[in-house]
């Protein structure tokens, strides 16, 4: 240490000023002065004089008496004020400053805060005063530049005269300020005080200047200052710059102030044996830097004209929202103590203005715990701020884990950065307005790109100044994993195979603060950073830094001296953190007993360790002292218990809210005070006398002992133990007295949204205590901690049970809070696994992580609308409108068009090109996709946000990916003839890519234990390579003659299947490289996917041929036919973990589900893509299929919707095509005629066949009916005859003859004795069933092809070949009026209405018409939509819809009363469409097709498109859902 700075030491020693923390400059707010005891005499004398001056000038402007007492304060040899009362100016520089609460109450300061707060400014006066000082201003101008170089040697022999003419113009600068400022101190109340410290500097420079030509060049920067104040507005303006004009007007005193005792510094810079002309020129170069970098940002903020306010405004809209961590920010309290670190601060400040281009962007500080670190980092980030330069500070903190500050970092650091300048402020808000995603994801690495570096590059082409980023604490960001790739981020290393950094901008300085743990290290200890470890300080510079302020926290008792300072400080071994630990046991009073010398002596005698060691002796000590070892059996479970819970809270709580918490712990015995606890621990704890303070401990070194059993032995804390306890209080706190509740917040309507209730911030404060917060945020998380136990799964069962799963809902959404419970509900899915008793819970708790999926907009919007709109809007069959609907029954009730279950398809995620391959991680939490693009981009499959940046490396479409069974590798396989490895955590490439293949590769896949990769390519080849090395195993693979499309790994590693454009599948020996057994042959088309079940004994595969097959994997035979139902080629398969579902996906744009031992198709296909279904992959647990598309998509389903849904598809068993379809009266039953010249009864849940084929007919059957009670069935058939059926026996109870041609359809009417028939003789026959009786109705001109009776059984209605409707009476057997014409062709199919008022046809013309049934005029336009045949039609019971199937292979839906289509078309037949029927209850469709396929729909697929009605009169329905509930268009 030099000897002028071991001097200024020494004399501040002698003050024994007190202290309240090794590295802390002040406490509360307040500060303590020394530097005015190694200034000039003269120099102190004047300044006190003048500040006693203008604080009795100020205090009578504000009616605060001359003689308040002064506040003390203190500052360092570089503060801007150097007076015991500068305090008082700091407070007079800002309006917005709170009085400090440990203040008395009639502190002159607090009176002057209020009282400038309080004055309102007078427009009028502002203009009349404004126009008086204008005529002031004109004439003002600025003299910078006029006096350059003053400092070279030159320059110093000027002449006098010019150097009296230079200051002469630069002093008219000053006093015509001074004039014209005046008279605007009674504008504004800021003006008053900000102008008068203005005025104040001015005269001292008019009064006292020295007219050393040295200082010319200051003056004339000062003067710029002064005119830049007097610029257009800039006077009327500082008012609304606050906390810019404060820095200028004290920077510019301070100026002031070196002017004038200039002489008297030259002559203290001599006595020191300074350099007098360097010092001179460093002083005022720092200065002149300073007030440059004020200046502009004065200029940036005065040039918001109105318009740019609105720019403002909008910038702000944009910014807003962005995630942002409250309190990890700089804090004054932490700064150094003044006069401590000034070497290590100056080496910093040093490098920071440092502008060389091999000037290091890193510096990396590192130290073990307790060695003042964190001071550093705070008094650097507090010296950036008071010097206006753009800056921010992001402190990491073990005890704050829960607030993920790891993945909020940069976009803290961006909002900060962009409140010091406006340059990078509208750089950012660009680039959040251009990709709003921005503003939440979790993709640091995107956070870094497009939010830091980029508007910081933006900015800098404007501002060169530094751009500081202080991360302190990185130690304490997680685990290593957790903060690997803020590591390479932070360090420029993005890229690991890269030896060189990625550049940084030039301006750019990041400060790095932490423990010297080896990840850390590994990555910045390299050439292009910066280090500065602690260690390296000198001792000797330690150990003055901590006697200093070991003689200020000792100053005051009795019998100390620098003896005993300078003993604790040898000791100390360089750890402040001991040195604070041992000063307040000194002066601690924990126990009657020994005096501060006794403490002193007892930490000198018995401290021989170093480093941790002897932060843990001290620890132990003072512990030992509150708990002595004759009262641990009884105190130490009280404290661990109490640490505990304070230990393993996810944020700290203040002392109440701990209390309450502890009081519905499930042990009554572990009822404990915890004040009664902490109030011992004053000096390890923060704030044990503040009740608003949460409670943590106060250095992490003290979390570190405790938790490490090694160090702390019988004061040992397992947080693990407490996380059962804090579950069960979370509970209970939520169901008590003081807990959750409706409306919980008191809003008065549901006609405001959230935002526009002016209190509501602080009802939620004051409605939801710290406690309650607490406990709705984190019970999940802490239920997740705990090891499975019946009684608090019981608890967690009667929260979903109970309304309070609503008001907990509404409670988050109220404190903006909802989306963590996202992270709750999966908490307690994952809890519940293995525990078949309570799956009803975590079923509930699947249905309302969708409810909130769902409805989370509208409830954030607008929090009533929870139980308004989102409870009643949810469907009918999920759990919470069963639960809960019903107690709410003053909300909307939908009676139409209600959907009963929640959508299939959870979510879509837009990917920038066509989709080739998706896989999902083994923790099910990762989806990746390959891209025609040539990338792989990786979502998280909860919020579908991009964890990274798109992987780069391949240079043509990737094809297959793939991830490695333990979920940190990714594989990838593309056009380009390359495999590639990447690091499934950072997107990072690991290694070379593996090259061998001279064509594409279509597939890979790797091994269970993840050691080898194996790839399928148009070389016709299958490789196998090295994971580790890149290396390929042995030769090639060959045996198939054409492209290799698919590979998959057997699960225990030892065989290889794949499949190949030659139509077969072949089985190798991953070993020996070996064909196992002869290619898999049957399919008719190019095999494009494999995949093996679990157990491993059969392959699936899909085909071009639209099918897929089972084989067995020993013994290569086919299991069973093929699946049928896709429509086009079969593009990829996959089996659920259990074998027991397929999952496919196909160019028909469909992903469908398979009972893979059944063979039978589940529930119905999955729609919604636009373009070929390319990839499907399945979660590990089994509740989602993911499928990516050529549409540009990405699509994730929910499983549990199908899988409860065991309907079937498509029924196969007939051999022809299936012409007629009926459903039984009571839903249960499907009976159905076919070419085979059978008739089949079927149940309509199972789709087992019932009873055996009804056989008899000798030709095709064209038509079935069921009689109204459902226990005979017709038939009629192409053999001319009508065959009557007994369900239960299947007998032939009677067959009617007399057709002379084919019997195309019958009807039974209501009264179940007659049948109606038409036939291709041109006849509709009317028979007695009982008697046999026939009446022969005659008009047709041609073939009779259907026929329909109303349900009042008086009229028969019959469509015919010569295209025309025939409606006859049935009591007369006479035409009604004349045939209904319109059609152009044939008509093939009538119904009637159950009101009997209209008539529905089909026609080969491709249309659909609607008739009135009384007048036979045509009811609006033909339905068009088929672009075929319309074969069937059929009208739902409630008659609210037409049904229609046509040879276009489609099923549509038409609303009846508007005549318009209802959604999409049902596809899925293969053939033309014969036959149509409904259910009674009209929610399933039944078709029959040429395929020999009969097909069941689920009509409320269609309720999306329904309108909504809320009464029972059409005419109240909503067209558009969303006009009305947002969230509805994109749910259903």
């Amino acid at each position: 240490m030099n000897e002028d700075r071991h001097l200024q030491k020494k004399r501040r020693i002698s003050q024994n000023q007190s202290r309240s923390n090794s590295h802390l400059a002040e406490e509360k707010g307040q500060r303590l002065v020394n530097a005015s005891s190694f200034l000039p005499p003269s120099r102190n004398e004047s300044r006190r004089g003048l500040l006693r001056s203008l604080r009795k000038r100020i205090a009578q402007s504000t009616g605060q008496s001359p003689n308040a007492e002064p506040i003390a304060a203190s500052s360092s040899r570089q503060g801007l004020l150097h007076s015991q009362t500068s305090q008082d100016l700091s407070l007079l520089t800002t309006i917005t400053l709170e009085p400090n609460p440990d203040q008395s109450s009639d502190s002159g300061i607090a009176n002057t805060s209020s009282a400038i707060t309080s004055e309102k400014s007078d427009p009028k006066l502002v203009q009349a005063t404004l126009a008086k000082a204008k005529a002031g201003v004109d004439g003002i101008g600025i003299v910078s530049g006029k006096v350059e170089n003053v400092a070279s040697a030159s320059d110093h022999l000027q002449s006098v005269p010019d150097t009296i003419d230079s200051f002469s113009k630069i002093l008219k600068t000053f006093e015509k300020f001074h004039s014209v400022a005046t008279m605007l101190t009674n504008v504004h109340p800021y003006a008053k005080v900000a102008l008068g410290i203005f005025t104040c500097a001015s005269k001292m420079i008019l009064d006292q200047a020295n007219r050393d030509d040295q200082v010319s060049r200051l003056l004339s920067k000062i003067s710029e200052v002064y005119a830049l104040l007097m610029e257009g507005e800039g006077l009327v303006r500082i008012a609304s710059m606050p906390e810019i004009c404060e820095k200028i007007a004290r920077q510019t005193l301070e100026c002031a102030d070196f002017v004038v005792h200039y002489s008297d510094m030259k002559s203290f810079w001599r006595r020191l044996r300074k350099h007098v002309f360097n010092e001179t020129e460093a002083t005022i170069q720092r200065h002149n830097e300073v007030l440059d970098n004020l200046m502009q940002q004065f200029r940036d903020k005065l040039v918001l004209t109105n318009t740019e306010t609105v720019h403002r405004i909008a910038e702000d809209q944009d910014i807003n929202g962005m995630e942002y961590v409250h309190g990890a920010g700089r804090n004054t309290a932490k700064n150094c103590l003044p006069g401590t670190r000034e070497d290590i601060l100056s080496d910093i400040k040093c490098w920071i203005r440092s502008t060389g281009e091999d000037v290091p962007r890193i510096l990396w500080l590192s130290g073990t715990a307790g060695k003042g670190k964190s001071a550093i980092a705070h008094t650097i980030a507090n010296w950036s701020h008071e010097r206006g330069g753009m800056q921010a500070c992001f402190c990491f903190d073990r005890t704050r884990e829960a607030e993920r500050r790891h993945e909020k970092i940069f976009t803290t650091i961006a909002r900060d950065l962009a409140d010091c300048d406006i340059t990078m402020r509208g750089a950012l808000a660009r680039a959040v307005h251009d990709d709003n995603e921005l503003k939440h994801t979790i993709d640091i690495s995107r956070q870094w790109q497009k939010l830091v570096v980029g508007p910081v590059r933006e900015a800098s082409k404007a501002i060169t100044a530094p751009v500081q980023i202080v991360i302190d604490a990185l130690d304490e960001s997680g685990d290593a994993n957790t903060r690997e790739h803020i590591l390479r981020l932070l360090s420029g290393k993005t890229d690991v195979s890269s030896s060189q950094p990625a550049e940084l901008p030039a301006n750019v300085r990041i400060i790095i603060i932490s423990r010297p743990l080896q990840d850390i290290r590994d990555v910045l200890y390299a050439s292009h950073v910066h280090h500065i470890s602690m260690d390296d300080i000198p001792p000797v510079s330690t150990h003055n830094d901590i006697r200093l302020y070991i003689s200020n926290r000792l100053a005051g008792l009795r019998n100390f001296n620098d003896a005993h300072f300078n003993t604790l400080a040898e000791k100390s071994d360089g750890l402040f953190e001991w040195a604070r630990l041992t000063c307040e046991y000194i002066k601690g009073t924990n126990k009657v007993g020994l005096s501060p010398a006794g403490r002193f002596d007892a930490v000198v005698a018995g401290t021989s360790e170093t480093g941790t060691r002897l932060l843990d002796m001290m620890y132990a000590r003072i512990l030992g002292e509150i708990m002595p070892k004759h009262e641990h059996r009884e105190a130490i479970p009280v404290f661990c218990s109490v640490m505990g819970q304070i230990l393993a809270s996810l944020e700290p709580l203040p002392m109440p809210a701990l209390k309450v918490m502890r009081l519905h712990f499930p042990d009554g015995r572990s009822h404990y005070d915890v004040e009664d606890v902490i109030r011992s621990l004053g000096s390890l704890v923060t704030s044990v006398t503040d009740p608003q303070t949460p409670i943590r401990p106060l250095h992490a070194s003290f979390y570190d002992f405790l938790t490490d059993k090694s160090r702390s032995h019988d004061f040992f804390v397992d947080r693990s133990l407490v996380h059962s306890d804090l579950a069960f209080a979370s509970l209970r706190v939520m169901d008590s007295k003081r807990g959750l509740r409706f409306n919980i917040c008191s809003l008065e309507n549901s006609y405001l949204l959230n935002s526009s209730v002016p209190d509501l911030e602080k009802r939620v404060k004051d409605s939801i205590p710290a406690q309650l917060s607490y406990s709705c945020r984190f019970w999940g998380t802490h239920v997740g901690f705990t090891r499975f136990e019946s009684s608090l799964a019981k608890e967690v069962e009667a929260f979903f049970d109970g309304e309070r799963l609503l008001w907990w809902l509404e409670a988050l959404a109220l404190m903006k809070c909802l989306s963590g419970s996202v992270v709750t509900h999966l908490s307690i899915t994952d809890w519940f696994l293995g525990h078949a008793e309570f799956t009803h819970v975590s079923d509930a708790a699947r249905d309302t992580l969708r409810f909130v999926r769902t409805f989370a907009s509208t409830i954030l919007r607008s929090t009533p609308h929870l139980y308004l709109s989102a409870l009643p809007f949810a469907p009918t069959q999920s759990r919470m409108f069963r639960t809960f609907a019903a107690k709410f029954p003053c909300t909307p009730r939908i009676v139409a068009g209600h959907v009963e279950n929640w959508p299939q398809m959870e979510k879509i995620i837009h990917a920038n090109d066509e989709v080739h391959s998706v896989a999902i991680s083994p923790d099910g939490k990762r989806i990746a996709c390959g891209l025609y693009d040539g990338t792989i981009h990786v979502w998280d499959i909860e919020t579908g946000e991009a964890l990274y940046d798109p992987l780069q490396g391949h240079t043509r479409p990737v094809s297959s990916v793939a991830f490695s069974p333990d979920g940190r590798r990714i594989i990838s396989g593309s056009w380009d003839k390359a495999v590639r490895v990447w690091d499934a955590k950072t997107g990072e490439a690991l290694g070379s890519p593996l090259q061998g293949h001279t064509e594409w590769v279509r597939s890979v896949a790797i091994s269970p234990d993840g050691k080898c990769i194996v790839s399928g390519s148009d070389d016709k080849t299958v490789r196998v390579w090295n994971i580790e090395t890149c290396e390929a195993f042995g030769a090639p693979l060959q045996g198939h003659t054409d492209w290799v499309r698919c590979v998959a790994i057997s699960p225990d590693g030892t065989c290889i299947v794949s499949g190949s454009d030659d139509r077969t599948i072949r089985v190798w020996d991953m070993e020996t490289c070996e064909a196992f057994v002869t290619p898999l042959e049957g399919h008719t088309g190019s095999v494009r996917c494999v995949a093996i079940s679990p157990d491993g004994k059969r392959i699936m595969s899909g085909s071009d041929d639209t099918t897929i097959r089972v084989w067995d994997m020993e013994t290569g035979e086919a299991l069973g036919a093929p699946l049928q139902g896709h429509t086009s080629l079969v593009r990829s398969v996959a089996i659920l973990s259990d074998g027991n579902r397929i999952v496919s996906g196909s160019s028909d744009q469909t992903v469908r589900v398979w009972d893979a031992k059944t063979g039978v198709a589940l529930g119905f296909p999955l729609q919604g893509h636009t373009q070929s279904v390319c990839s499907v992959a399945i979660s590990p647990d089994r509740n989602r299929i993911v499928s990516g598309s050529y549409d540009k998509t990405v699509r994730v389903w929910d499983a549990n919707t199908i899988m409860d849904k065991p309907l079937v598809a498509a029924l196969q068993s007939h051999t022809g095509s299936v012409n007629s379809v009926a459903i039984s009266p009571d839903g249960h039953s499907i009976v159905s005629g076919s070419d085979d010249t059978t008739v089949r009864v079927w149940d309509m849940e199972t789709g087992k066949a019932l009873v055996a084929p009804l056989e008899g007919h000798t030709g095709s059957v064209q038509s079935v009916a069921i009689s109204s009670d459902g226990k005979s069935i017709m038939s009629g058939s192409a053999d001319k005859t009508i065959r009557i059926w007994n369900v239960e026996t299947g007998d032939a109870s009677g067959v009617l003859k007399g057709h002379t041609d084919d019997v195309r359809s019958i009807a039974i009417l209501p009264d179940r004795n007659h049948i109606v028939s038409v036939s291709d003789d041109n006849t509709i026959w009317v028979w007695h069933i009982g008697t046999g009786e026939v009446h022969r109705l005659s008009g047709h001109l041609n073939w009779v092809r259907s026929v329909a009776i109303s349900s009042d059984g008086n009229r028969i209605v019959s469509g015919s070949k010569d295209r025309t409707i025939g409606v006859w009476d049935m009591g007369t057997g006479e035409l009604l009026g004349a045939p209904l014409y319109g059609h152009h062709g044939y008509v093939l199919s009538v119904a009637i209405s159950p009101d009997v008022c209209r008539i529905v046809s089909g026609s080969d013309d491709t249309t659909i018409r609607v008739w009135d049934i009384g007048t036979g005029e045509l009811v609006g336009a033909p339905l068009q939509g088929h672009t075929d045949s319309v074969n069937a039609v059929a009208i739902s019971s409630d008659g609210s819809r037409i049904v229609s199937g046509s040879d276009d292979k489609t099923v549509r839906v038409w609303d009846m009363q508007t005549d318009e289509g209802v959604g999409a078309p049902f596809r899925g037949h293969t053939g033309p469409v014969r036959s149509i029927a409904i259910s009674p209850d009209g929610k399933y469709i039944v078709s029959g097709s040429s395929d020999k396929t009969i097909r069941v729909w689920d009509i409320d697929l269609l309720n999306r498109h329904r309108p909504l009605c809320f009464s029972s009169d059409p005419t109240h329905a909503l067209h558009s859902a969303s006009s009305f509930l947002p969230d509805y268009k994109g749910i259903f």
